[in-house]
């Protein structure tokens, strides 16, 4: 039996004696130093040829425990991983965090590297010397250490303890990670004087998943106590996929939040907040709720800013700008602010809360219905609305509620966002209008939507040179990312994203208008050249009708996935090239032109090329009419760009007259 099936067969023994004899609880399924001889000569894993290690088991418990100092949690980790590639020597590192104050300590690191060296196994041990500790504030401490003489083929293990005084706070347990995980368990043994709320996430089945009544030795005496058994088997690596938000929300694990603290003899306590709770909890901190009320510093501005028309969409605007111009955002994303209102504006910087709470209160003292929403960021993770936890949310943008009830929303952190546009960070499908009483979740809708289009004439030479003249037009988010881009840096930046994004194309000259957010468009006229556009092979001339302009390539290379595309926005894409044929020639044969749809409808894809004399008119349109696509829909949306890609391989014939 090779060494990963024999695993397997080991793994799933191990769960069949955990079934069936309660006897067993928490005996781990490893031994540290017992290194099957399989495991060491193994040289690929089978199941993922690409894998550059392989975590063999991945085991930890935690239980209680009383000392003189009070009730404390014990949680111990033991991990092996097989190397089998030098891409995968990072995996012999590890760090692990704690927090300071003498709150929580670590011990036991014990670390080993196992290679076979003439048949005979060589172990070199982790030396106490090789543990690095770095206490980055007085909040947090970190140990590292990299297990020593990592080779390919070697297996590693280390194993660890964390004492804790934070008794009501239980880790989370990732079941899976970047590499495969072939076993990994998790056992909690809790006082029921704790009653806990657990949420899990992920694609992977559990093999075991268990609650059971067990009992805990606690300052001399038993207390009934939870035992939760948890284990995943043969969780694939789960790898960044295009379109998403962050791959941790869709990463297999268990959280476990404290829910009730219900003693024996005595008063029971509810940890488990409400939305009105938090926003409560919110409104009356001093880095956020102050700073969305004005204060003496806000009315000073207002006189400014106070409105001279009917216009309310452009009074908005004129008070978003004054926002952005008299505060630099540094680049940190909070929900918190980070300073007096005072001192922000006497530095003129600070950080997104700082911006957009100012932007709240100066909005209120206006006679706005404004209110701070909160959100989490693309790459934070999506919010559950059935786990009210402060800590899903990481950002604050202004909402202003408008004659229609809807809610428009503002962010001052991007000179280039205009009222009702937030940055793409910001599109994560939902956020919480805070407000006392009258909380409410709102749809994060992009009112715009991201529009590219060219409509360019190309003449093609008869050395197979081509000459390019036209525009290319940038509407939303697409203009909202070239200004930056332009205001930012300029025309030579400018210059250099054309070179990267259209490397064929050798550019002459450029003219830039619409370099205004307020314009509808933001547009660059280009005049360039394509050496050897085409291919010619005796009688004959092979053009591709795109010539570089189209991104053709299908985003989408694998064949299934579990987890949804996230777009953000809606999508316009749009190109017309107008192609005239070089003297001599005629055409001999054409792409056909085709249409595509996925079921829904949502996805509209139109491929049209006809001739008319001595020009061909090539149309290349995509629209994406809806943000968000379900696992399900993920293959009728492959197959869609999977044409898209086919057909823009697709070559015009012309032929000598």
């Amino acid at each position: 039996m090779n060494y990963f099936s024999a695993l397997k067969f080991k793994v799933l023994l191990i769960a069949l004696i955990f079934s069936f004899n309660g006897l067993l609880a928490q005996k781990s399924p490893i031994k540290f130093g017992d290194i099957p001889t399989s495991d060491l000569e193994a040289k690929v894993y089978s199941i993922d040829s690409s894998a550059s290690a392989v975590i063999l088991c991945d085991y930890a418990t935690l239980t209680y425990a009383y000392y003189s100092s009070g009730l404390k949690t014990m949680f111990t980790h033991h991990r092996r991983i097989k190397i089998l590639k030098k891409s995968g020597y990072d995996w012999a590192t590890f760090e692990t965090i704690t927090r300071g104050g003498n709150q929580e300590s670590i011990s036991g690191i014990k670390g080993a590297t196992y290679r076979l060296v003439g048949g005979k196994v060589q172990v070199d041990k982790l030396e106490k010397t090789a543990i690095f500790e770095n206490k980055s504030d007085k909040n947090f401490t970190s140990h590292k250490f990299t297990l020593p003489n990592v080779q390919e083929g070697s297996v590693v293990e280390f194993t660890y303890q964390i004492q804790s005084n934070y008794d009501t706070e239980i880790p989370t347990w990732r079941f899976q990670h970047s590499i495969p995980t072939l076993w990994s368990e998790y056992w909690v043994n809790a006082p029921n004087f704790y009653m806990f709320r657990l949420h899990t996430q992920g694609y992977e089945p559990f093999v075991i998943s268990k609650q059971e009544q067990s009992s805990l030795m606690l300052e001399g005496s038993s207390y009934a106590s939870t035992e939760y058994h948890l284990a995943v088997k043969d969780a694939p690596a789960i790898k960044e996929e295009p379109y998403t938000t962050t791959i941790e929300d869709f990463t297999a694990k268990i959280q476990f939040e404290i829910a009730a603290y219900v003693p024996p003899n005595g008063i029971s306590k509810n940890f488990s907040l409400t939305w009105e709770n938090l926003d409560a909890a919110l409104l009356g901190y001093d880095s956020f709720g102050k700073l969305a009320k004005p204060d003496g510093t806000v009315r000073d501005i207002v006189p400014f800013l106070k409105r001279t028309d009917s216009d309310t969409l452009a009074h908005l605007n004129k008070v978003l700008d004054y926002v952005q111009k008299a505060v630099l955002w540094n680049g940190d994303a909070s929900m918190y602010g980070s300073n007096t209102r005072k001192k922000v504006l006497e530095s003129k910087l600070g950080n997104s809360a700082d911006l957009n709470l100012l932007l709240v209160a100066i909005l209120k003292e206006l006679k706005y219905e404004a209110q701070p929403l909160i959100l989490s960021t693309r790459n934070h993770g999506m919010v559950n609305e059935t786990q009210v936890l402060e800590k899903r949310f990481n950002y604050v943008v202004a909402g202003v509620l408008m004659p229609n009830q809807q809610w428009l929303l503002l962010d001052a952190t991007d000179p280039m966002c205009k009222a009702g546009s937030v940055p793409f960070r910001c599109l994560n499908q939902q956020g919480r209008i805070v407000a006392s009483g009258t909380g409410e979740w709102v749809e994060i809708t992009p009112k715009e939507k991201y529009t590219a289009a060219q409509s360019v004439l190309v003449t093609v030479k008869a050395n197979g040179d081509a000459e390019i003249k036209g525009d290319l037009l940038f509407q939303g988010y697409a203009a909202m990312a070239m200004r930056k881009v332009y205001q930012k840096e300029g025309e030579k930046a400018l210059g250099e994203y054309l070179k990267k994004e259209y490397p064929n194309l050798q550019i002459k000259s450029f003219k830039v208008t619409g370099q205004s957010k307020y314009e509808d468009a933001f547009t660059i006229s280009i005049d360039a050249e394509v050496s050897e556009a085409v291919n010619i092979l005796g009688e004959r001339m092979y053009i591709k009708p795109s010539f570089g302009l189209i991104d053709t390539e299908n985003p989408f290379h694998n064949k299934d996935r579990k987890f949804p595309v996230n777009f953000g926005y809606l999508q316009d894409d749009l190109s017309t090239i107008m192609i005239n044929l070089p003297e001599g020639y005629v055409v001999e044969e054409l792409p056909k032109s085709v249409k595509a749809v996925t079921p829904d409808k949502m996805v509209n894809y139109t491929y049209q090329i006809f001739a008319n004399g001595n020009q061909i008119a090539f149309m290349n349109k995509l629209f994406v009419k809806k943000t968000y696509f379900y696992a399900e829909e993920y293959h009728d949306l492959r197959q869609v760009f999977d044409l898209i890609e086919q057909r823009n391989l697709q070559q015009i014939v012309l032929k000598k007259k």
